[in-house]
């Protein structure tokens, strides 16, 4: 999702700090065909910080939190902690398996299948708003959190009514080069806030013990009723335990 959808979240997290948000490719690329690998998207996050010119504490949800995962082996030092909504960490069976098939018969693959066939096009964002309010998956939110939702990830076009900022396009690239992060957890040398909605389809238990014990310094929390969506289902919860860790870095 774009970096506005999680408004709520993040203004809470400008109480203590300059909150800097990354608008990644499948936002400003055109082709999706041209991205190789979610690699891309960590050297994208690196540049920024090059920029930046300063160490920051990073925080990601979902392919954005695997992405800082990937970002920390190419800027190890840019990184003072790191707080982590639901990476994909998947099976690694399931993570070969979606890779290769994939690879050569996206179409064969749930997830892929899903994306491209999503509706992505409507009269108005209200239609949006109203297409998704009874949707399972966004049941958590509340009615401002959902209209964030709306507002930040469409884009007007003028007779064509709105569409997704993030294509459905680019949504199925994504889940065709998903990225093995596992590696990447062992080597992580920064303090760690971990985080899974009790009812994620994403993150299954085995692999929410699995990342625990990859990384057994780290602070977990499992929010119960929550799914993968968790930052935009408990702003406020999330916000409160994150204050509370880094607090606890810094008695």
């Amino acid at each position: 999702y774009p970096p506005r959808v999680y408004r709520d979240l993040l203004t809470r997290l400008t109480r203590e700090y300059r909150v800097l948000g990354v608008e990644h490719r499948p936002l400003w690329q055109d082709d999706p065909a041209q991205l190789d690998s979610w690699q891309r998207f960590a050297e994208d996050v690196a540049e920024l910080l090059d920029e930046l010119g300063e160490p920051v504490h990073g925080l990601g949800h979902s392919m954005g939190g695997s992405t800082l995962l990937l970002t920390h082996k190419l800027r190890p030092q840019a990184f003072l902690s790191m707080a982590l909504m639901e990476p994909v960490l998947l099976p690694s069976v399931w993570q070969f398996g979606l890779r290769q098939i994939g690879k050569f018969f996206p179409s064969k693959v749930p997830p892929i299948q899903r994306a491209l066939n999503r509706v992505d096009r409507w009269p108005s964002q209200q239609n949006v708003y109203d297409h998704f309010r009874p949707k399972a998956v966004f049941k958590g939110f509340s009615d401002q959190g959902l209209w964030d939702l709306v507002e930040h990830s469409t884009t007007d076009h003028v007779d064509e009514g709105v569409t997704l900022r993030f294509t459905k396009e680019w949504e199925a690239r994504c889940y065709a080069l998903v990225h093995n992060v596992w590696p990447r957890l062992g080597a992580l040398d920064v303090p760690l806030l971990g985080f899974r909605g009790g009812k994620s389809n994403t993150l299954a238990q085995r692999e929410w013990l699995r990342w625990q014990r990859a990384c057994p310094r780290g602070r977990y929390h499992e929010l119960e009723g929550a799914g993968h969506l968790l930052p935009l289902e408990c702003p406020t919860e999330i916000s409160e335990r994150y204050f509370e860790w880094q607090a606890s870095l810094n008695p």
